[in-house]
């Protein structure tokens, strides 16, 4: 007795939070709206009312999940029916990107609703793109290396997406998420939207789908059997050295600018981010950097967290699969560093072109290869002589300069997991098994590692 609709609303909620509340009122006056959803009430009628206006709110409230389970189910069956018959029609690299766009999104769907048979049933339907995506890619990566009539690879980036607005006069920051998949680019997109005008693009990874081939491929504006011609001392042959191999991208990099017929003045910057510290002073910087020409930052977040889950238990049990990375690479881009150099960006007038230099996948089954001590160590790709391995599994290179990769002789191979196989030596089959079973790699064929996500944002006009 005696408290107005608010006050009744707020002590309500002092009591019980959790507890639902629809607000039926005669005002129409916006600070009264304003002051109830800040509040958090569930819904807001004003007078008068029928009755189909309390029964649609009181759906909303108690079966809105249910409602919206149904209508994702059907709407979903009816997307099966249409990508089956795609995948009927044979398709091209274009199409695949938009096939894998869409099952992308429809993760991000299936993510609201809590039901395991849909999650199931597009796991399965991902897997048989995948199969059909590496026999794809087998047939045609070869022939895409040597004609224009493909995607748009690591080596064209720099060409396509960046040097076309040195024109412009405007800095223009190009930034590299290591190891970001689309589905992850897409759960941080809508904060991006926010930020920036956005138009997402997507190219294809060379192979391997490796940072020390993919990255240098991207900077150099070559495939890394040129690069190891033109550029020996940039390219370390031990397959023990893979990080050493891309500490020469800024060198790269401004190679491959001068190359395009344009003379920055002042040249390019080029910082990696690590940690918090490096982080930080990229923050310091941006301001400093409005009349840049190229500012390039390499964040390293995602590809530590892929390598480090596979050896942390507790990481294991925050990311168990993938609605669990998506969820922390959200969770990680809203408290980074990223997020708040991309708000001191939005601030200038800038262009930002945003990408990644490969993806990941979730492996789930082992295959047995066979090699020598030379081979290299890694489970989705591996370089040595005379690989042998079950070829329905993998993608056999014979002639590594077919793929333009260098080779160290004659004898060596190439060998690329398909689908969501990883490569195990039959002498520690169970032990590599049980360590890598459920993790994600990268190195290999599938549309999560290939299939990449190229953002131009600009700044909003204000």
């Amino acid at each position: 007795p005696g408290l107005d609709g608010l006050a009744t609303l707020q002590e309500i909620k002092r009591i019980n939070p959790a507890l639902p509340i629809v607000m039926v009122t005669k005002s129409e006056a916006e600070g009264l709206m304003d002051k109830a959803i800040a509040s958090q009430i569930s819904d807001y009628l004003i007078k008068p009312i029928n009755p189909n206006q309390i029964i649609m709110a009181i759906k909303k409230i108690f079966q809105a999940d249910e409602i919206r389970a149904n209508q994702i189910g059907q709407q979903y069956t009816r997307y099966i029916a249409e990508l089956n018959q795609k995948l009927f029609a044979n398709p091209d690299w274009n199409e695949w990107s938009q096939i894998y766009r869409e099952l992308s999104y429809w993760e991000l769907q299936i993510d609201q609703v809590n039901d395991e048979g849909l999650r199931q049933t597009h796991f399965l339907e991902k897997r048989n793109c995948n199969t059909e995506f590496t026999n794809y890619v087998e047939r045609n990566y070869s022939n895409w290396l040597k004609s224009d009539e493909r995607p748009n690879l690591s080596f064209d980036l720099i060409s396509q997406y960046i040097a076309p607005h040195f024109e412009e006069n405007l800095p223009i920051y190009f930034i590299i998420i290591d190891c970001m998949r689309l589905d992850q680019y897409l759960a941080i997109q809508p904060y991006i939207k926010e930020l920036f005008e956005e138009e997402l693009d997507l190219y294809y990874s060379i192979l391997p789908t490796a940072t020390p081939y993919s990255r240098n491929s991207i900077f150099s504006g070559l495939m890394p059997i040129d690069i190891a011609k033109r550029f020996p001392d940039y390219w370390v042959t031990s397959s023990e050295m893979d990080n050493s191999r891309n500490r020469n991208e800024h060198q790269l990099l401004d190679e491959h600018i001068e190359e395009l017929g344009f003379k920055l003045d002042p040249t390019s910057k080029y910082v990696k981010i690590f940690n918090m510290e490096e982080g930080n002073f990229v923050l310091r910087k941006i301001e400093t950097w409005n009349k840049e020409n190229l500012i390039v930052l390499v964040y390293n977040f995602l590809d530590l967290l892929a390598h480090h889950r596979s050896r942390d238990q507790i990481l294991q049990e925050t990311i168990p699969n993938e609605e669990g990375l998506r969820a922390f690479t959200k969770h990680w881009f809203l408290h980074s560093s990223l997020y708040e150099a991309l708000k001191l960006i939005a601030k200038q007038d800038a262009i930002v072109i945003l990408s990644t230099d490969h993806g990941s996948i979730k492996v789930n089954r082992a295959t047995q290869v066979i090699g020598d001590k030379e081979t290299s160590i890694t489970v989705r790709y591996k370089e040595g002589k005379n690989l042998s391995v079950n070829e329905r599994h993998a993608l056999f290179v014979k002639k590594p300069g077919d793929f333009g990769l260098p080779s160290k002789s004659i004898v060596d191979n190439f060998i690329f997991a398909k689908d969501d196989y990883y490569f195990v030596y039959p002498n520690a089959y169970h032990q590599y098994q049980k360590q890598f079973n459920g993790t994600f790699q990268h190195g290999g064929v599938s549309m999560e590692e290939m299939i990449l996500p190229i953002a131009t944002c600009r700044t909003k006009r204000r």
